[in-house]
């Protein structure tokens, strides 16, 4: 009678020539998967059951980790990296795309799920961008977040910077609501506001160029 081959003894040889379990199958030009497939069930990432025979060798397949096959059922471009043998493009899937080079916190700028886009050729390599959970991607938009010491923090953005010839032009009008008020009064302006006066008109000109702060409004404005 024949040796009787057993259900572990077939486990064991898949292992031994599959030993990553779950593998990208790449397409025929290499650049994307094809497929997803739990070698050792024989279930495709879409939780189906899916044959095994004629499988190429696992030197050939890219091997993903447990949770990158799950992440696998709705995928629909998973890139493999042209510079590195059987590594995908962007192996956390989720991303936040942020200034690596401000300071932190850095406000986040994009948020991507790259196994659904098309093409990544515009964004940053997946070392520049930070990898997020599943959980982290669902709670993306619940308010303004950043990146600090490569992980997610709630962020406040910083007010913007007013330019000062700017802030020089918006004084002046205040200028000009005091002079209203001094004339209706019958007064005219100190000498420290006269000054004040001429110091800011030479900003909003630009006349005074080295300036890089507005000068303090006089205690004393009429006399």
């Amino acid at each position: 009678m024949g040796e009787t081959v057993s259900s572990n003894s077939v486990l064991d040889l898949l292992r031994t020539h599959y030993p990553a379990q779950y593998y990208g199958l790449p397409s025929a030009d290499g650049a994307k998967l094809a497929s997803a497939l739990d070698v050792w069930n024989a279930m495709s990432g879409t939780g189906q059951e899916k044959s095994i025979m004629g499988l190429p060798a696992a030197s050939s397949l890219v091997p993903l980790t447990a949770v990158q096959f799950g992440r696998m059922a709705d995928a629909t471009d998973v890139g493999i990296d042209p510079n590195a043998a059987n590594a995908l493009l962007y192996p956390d899937r989720y991303y936040a795309r942020y200034d690596t080079t401000s300071a932190q916190p850095a406000g986040i700028t994009g948020w991507f799920d790259t196994w659904r886009l098309s093409g990544t050729e515009n964004l940053p390599a997946a070392a520049d961008m930070l990898p997020l959970t599943d959980a982290q991607w669902v709670s993306r938009m619940t308010g303004p977040q950043g990146v600090e010491n490569h992980a997610l923090v709630d962020y406040t953005p910083p007010a913007p910077v007013v330019p000062l010839k700017d802030q020089a032009t918006s004084e002046l009008s205040w200028i000009a609501s005091q002079a209203s008020l001094a004339s209706a009064m019958g007064e005219g302006f100190t000498d420290a506001m006269k000054a004040f006066v001429k110091a800011v008109q030479a900003i909003a000109n630009g006349t005074d160029v080295s300036s890089t702060t507005l000068p303090e409004r006089p205690e004393a404005v009429m006399s």
